[in-house]
Formats: structure tokens, sequence, C-alpha cells
């Protein structure tokens, strides 16, 4: 069994509030994870941070400024990480004082994130946010998306490798939903998990049978949800892996749970249960078949653990 977790950066004072990380696996085998930072969520000097994991030496660089807009708060970190080495980053810029005024960019780096592009603006639709990993199918790279105003997910498709993108209709949920996170189950079949919105709330879940163009009704899980982000992967052995807060009302304890592909959850292994905030979890399965999970740590720093299926099979 293997299992290490440390900190991407100790608590700065220059940065005293961080959230919502999102990490990806750059063509030499090393990560890569980016994540807001600023005096408070949503303050005009709330950047985009970064940093790079040396796979051999099992260590974090220091963080440095990704993506920074003066006067204008940036979130939602998202990595694409292509074929053809190239790294695009989306994200979303504040235009005036919270998240619904917010525009969806995208800037893109052709040297593994070490120097950017500008930032160019994908959609004139103020609330449009990101938050999940994205999916892929033959000929085909859907970003999953939300509707900060509207509470409702969508899927933004691409089917020409990123020179255009639409919108798909929204999905929608009595409590409202956001931060869908998709899992390609076979041919054009896709699985999506949903925070809910409200408290006292539970994870929904719906089908595609379309590769993303249209949803099935939604449908409530048995899986507790106190409006906070969640993370659902697919792993190699076709089992699926969910990280998340299993509580109604408040983002702690933060736990995983497995299941096979017909959503058999049972609970594995409980990582923080204190009274502190430990939410927005993101997943990453790498070539090696090692699982990584990043995570908000009390908003104080961003907490990664690296682990194996057979360490999440030891608590079974």
């Amino acid at each position: 069994m293997r299992f290490k977790t440390q900190p991407i950066f100790p608590r700065s004072d220059d940065y005293p509030t961080v959230h919502c990380a999102t990490i990806a696996e750059l063509p030499n085998g090393d990560l890569i994870a980016a994540w807001f930072g600023g005096s408070y969520e949503t303050a005009p000097d709330q950047i985009l941070l970064t940093a790079r994991y040396d796979l051999r030496q099992e260590r974090w660089s220091a963080p440095r400024p990704l993506a920074v807009m003066e006067g204008k708060a940036l979130g939602q970190p998202v990595f694409w990480v292509r074929k053809d080495g190239d790294i695009w980053l989306f994200f979303d810029a504040i235009q005036e004082r919270d998240w619904r005024s917010a525009l969806p960019f995208v800037q893109r780096s052709a040297d593994e994130g070490r120097t950017w592009s500008a930032p160019q603006r994908l959609f004139d639709y103020p609330g449009l946010m990101f938050r999940s990993r994205l999916c892929f199918l033959p000929g085909r790279v859907i970003v999953p998306a939300y509707d900060e105003n509207r509470w409702e997910s969508l899927m933004m498709i691409s089917d020409d490798e990123g020179k255009s993108w639409r919108l798909t209709a929204p999905i929608i949920t009595p409590q409202g939903n956001i931060h869908p996170c998709l899992v390609h189950l076979q041919g054009g079949k896709l699985l999506a998990y949903l925070r809910t919105g409200g408290h006292g709330g539970v994870i929904w879940r719906t089908l595609s049978f379309d590769g993303g163009e249209c949803w099935e009704k939604p449908e409530p899980t048995a899986l507790p949800n106190p409006n906070s982000g969640i993370d659902l992967l697919r792993l190699r052995s076709d089992r699926l892996l969910l990280a998340y807060n299993p509580s109604a009302e408040r983002r702690t304890p933060l736990a995983l749970a497995v299941a096979s592909l017909q959503e058999d959850w049972r609970p594995v292994r409980i990582l923080e249960q204190d009274d502190h905030e430990y939410s927005y979890p993101t997943l990453l399965q790498t070539q090696n078949s090692d699982i990584h999970l990043v995570y908000t740590y009390r908003r104080q720093h961003i907490q990664h653990a690296c682990f194996d299926e057979a360490w999440l099979e030891g608590a079974t």
C-alpha cells in the first residue's frame, strides 16, 4: 500500500485565502496544479497560482502567479493537457462584485506551463463557470460547466480540438446544481454527478447516451452533499472513485468512496474529519496508476495526497 500527503505550499500572508485547486499530468509524468489565492474569495487581488510536482523528487515547487487581471478576481482553473503537448487553462474572471458576473477565458502554453499566452474570452456569458476535469470522446472534448446565476449545469463541447465551442441545454434539478463531474462509461454513454444547491441535500446523477449533447432527467443519489464540490473518477480497474463531504450540512469530513460501474457505493477512507473546512477535491489517476487528490485545507493552503488502489482496498 502507498499513501503520502503534503501541502503544496505553506500558509502565506500574501494569500490569506486559497481555494479551488485543479491538477493535471504533464507529458513527462510531472504534475501541474493551480488554484486561486487572495485576501478573501472574490477579492480584487485574487489571482491564479500554480506549482509543479517533480515526480522523481516527490516535491512541489514554490508557487508562482499563473494568471493575473488587474482589479479582477480570477478563479475556477481547469487544465487541458493536449496530445500535442500544449496546455490550455480554462478559468473565470469576475467583472463586477461576485461570481455571477464572471466571464470564461482560456489561455495557452507551449512550454509545459512556463509561459502563457494572453487570456482569450470564450463566451460573452456572465456566470458561465468551470470546475471539473475535462472528458474526452473520439473526436470530442467536453468541458463541464455551469451557470452561476441560474444554478444549472451544462456542457461546453468542441468537435474540432478547441477551434470552436458550443453550449448544451442546461441540466435542471429542484434545488439547483453546479460542478458537474463526468466519467465515460462506454460508447457515447456518460455519467455525471452534480453538486446540489441549498443545504441538507444529496449528490444528483444523470446520464447521457449521445456524448454529452442531451442528458436524462437527474435523480438524487443516497450520497449526502452540503452544497460543496465533489469529484468522480473512473479508475483503470473499471471502478468509480468519489471524493466528497459525506455530510448534508458541513464541509467536513472529507472522504473517499468506491463503487463498481453500477454505482454500488461503499465508503473506504476518511482523509480529514475535524471541525474545519476540507473541500473542493480534485482527483487524477496518472499513467503510472498512482491516484492524486488535491483539496482546500481550511482555506489556508492546498493539500496534496498520493495513493494507490491497494491503499483504498486496505480499508475494506
